[in-house]
């Protein structure tokens, strides 16, 4: 029985897309890219259907034969896994992507591997945030003054979070985990959804969905579920505690919020946002904070800070000191 294939315009872009980003890709394009990604929802799993037969193709024994460009080229532009009988090794070939991008593909195979992992960085300016849509169907959400590096690989999929902090929802791939690692430490999952912050010293993994691992610490391994949070500050041992697990992923919908949280953190927070430093006077160094900051014009976070802690704010040498507010007599 012969099958009609039917030609996929979506399709055919992501394998022309997937074929361009396998050589030097400059900058631009990578930027074209992401944003074809985020244009259509249906963008994503198609490029996720590319790479899928990719990574089948580069597990093929040195001795598989390599499909031939010339018999690849007539073939329309969908790409559709075909299995082998029964007992025998799987394997899946290309049918259907338009000739360059096969010719493409087919020539990669054919030449030397890729032996380094090619690396995305995604950043973010004080004050904006940005949501990224991966190939594998994962997003991730930057919070201000961060900088992260993503690389997609067949076995593994790596994020090196370089500083600030970031949401993950993790798509499940059974065989890929995905890995995040944060200093010294690494943060492995299959599928979840999970918050990082790494900022000045301070780390946090927060988890509002599924399991993670937190490893390369002095306390080993430890396994977080829903509601728990991971937490470490500069010269202190980790802790782990239970949060509301909405807490940490408050500032997706412009709020901050505190409990009993030492005023040089909360400060910590609010320079990734501002534009004018924000620092503590000695004087207020033991302070600490309870309440919803609303993430807001930069004097109005500052007036409601002075209503949350007993703490005057002074502008000068374009900074702003927050000091101790004098005890009344």
């Amino acid at each position: 029985m012969t099958e009609s294939i039917h030609h996929d315009p979506i399709q055919q872009v992501a394998a022309d897309w997937f074929a361009k980003l396998q050589g030097d890709p400059a900058l631009e394009d990578w930027t074209a890219f992401q944003a074809w990604l985020e244009a259509d929802p249906a963008h994503a799993p198609a490029y996720e259907a590319v790479e899928a037969v990719w990574l089948d193709l580069e597990d093929l024994p040195a001795n598989d034969t390599v499909p031939d460009p010339a018999v690849q080229a007539p073939l329309a532009a969908n790409v559709t896994p075909l299995r082998r009988a029964t007992g025998a090794p799987r394997r899946r070939v290309l049918i259907g992507l338009g000739a360059a991008a096969a010719a493409a593909i087919v020539a990669l195979l054919a030449g030397p591997r890729l032996t380094q992992p090619t690396f995305t960085d995604y950043s973010t300016r004080r004050g904006e945030t940005r949501e990224i849509a991966l190939a594998d169907g994962s997003r991730l959400t930057l919070a201000p003054s961060t900088t992260l590096r993503v690389s997609l690989g067949a076995k593994q999929r790596d994020v090196t979070l370089v500083d600030g902090e970031a949401s993950f929802d993790i798509a499940h791939l059974e065989n890929r985990p995905f890995v995040v690692a944060v200093g010294a430490r690494e943060v492995r999952v299959l599928g979840t959804e999970f918050n990082i912050l790494s900022h000045t010293g301070r780390l946090a993994v927060s988890v509002r969905r599924g399991l993670v691992a937190v490893s390369g610490g002095q306390e080993g391994t430890v396994k977080l579920a829903r509601g728990q949070q991971l937490v470490q500050l500069p010269g202190a041992s980790a802790r782990t505690r239970e949060v509301a697990p909405d807490t940490a992923f408050a500032w997706k919908s412009g709020k901050l919020i505190y409990d009993r949280t030492p005023l040089t953190e909360v400060v910590g927070d609010l320079n990734r946002y501002v534009a004018t430093p924000i620092r503590v006077d000695p004087s207020a160094a033991s302070v600490t904070v309870s309440g919803v900051l609303l993430i807001d014009e930069e004097a109005a976070m500052v007036r409601r800070l002075e209503l949350f802690a007993p703490i005057v704010s002074e502008t000068m040498a374009g900074e702003v000191i927050l000091k101790a507010k004098p005890a009344r007599r």
